[in-house]
């Protein structure tokens, strides 16, 4: 005799829902957690090159104010030595020998030249380990001529005749993010600087500085 298997009503047989629920929850979880360690990495890099960018834009800052103060005591040769670089000099060297900063390959190559050929026109501020400064950037000076000549005289930018000259700061970072192979980082500003042989004042100058503000230069021969 046989006796077919009775079922209580309303009991069904397990099917395995409850287990594809869970799954369902940990994939869900999982990926919240994937999405929030990817942002919170994403925030802490942007965090970083911010910071690193405004540190380079105050390195480059301090470059300039050095660069005004520099070539304001360099108008002419000092007098017990005459072969001392002045305005002609740096304007001459400059047109020369341009300080190239793109593409990548040659940037440091560039660099390298001018601190062999002026060592002085590079800052403690960020090109060496001096007053505890980082020693992964680079920092310098340069100066430009305006348009001085009157027609028909052929534009000199080597030489000036107006007692103008542009001067400017460049900082360029030696490599970007540990990898030397990625293309530096580099800021530059630049400002005017007016010789004033006749005065020893205090005052702003009409344009430029640091941001492009009306920036005050303190100097016994300049303004």
């Amino acid at each position: 005799m046989t006796f077919a298997q009775t079922r209580k009503p309303g009991n069904r047989e397990p099917r395995g829902v409850a287990i594809l629920a869970v799954l369902a929850v940990v994939v869900l979880l999982t990926a919240v957690v994937v999405y929030a360690i990817t942002l919170s990495q994403s925030e802490r890099r942007q965090a970083g090159k911010e910071i690193h960018n405004v540190s380079m834009q105050q390195m480059t800052e301090t470059t300039l104010q050095t660069a005004r103060n520099f070539f304001a005591a360099r108008y002419k040769p000092v007098p017990p030595l005459p072969s001392t670089p002045n305005w002609n000099t740096y304007l001459a060297y400059f047109v020369a020998n341009p300080v190239v900063l793109a593409p990548p390959s040659v940037v440091q190559a560039n660099i390298a030249q001018l601190r062999t050929d002026h060592p002085e026109l590079f800052t403690c501020v960020a090109s060496g380990p001096c007053n505890g400064a980082p020693s992964g950037y680079d920092c310098f000076m340069y100066a430009q001529d305006n348009v001085d000549e009157f027609p028909p005289a052929v534009n000199n930018p080597s030489q000036d005749n107006d007692l103008f000259i542009y001067v400017g700061a460049v900082c360029v970072a030696k490599n970007q993010g540990g990898n030397s192979g990625s293309a530096p980082l580099i800021t530059e500003l630049t400002a005017p600087l007016l010789y004033n042989p006749t005065s020893n004042i205090y005052t702003s100058q009409s344009s430029g500085g640091a941001q492009g503000l009306n920036n005050a230069s303190v100097g016994g021969t300049y303004r």
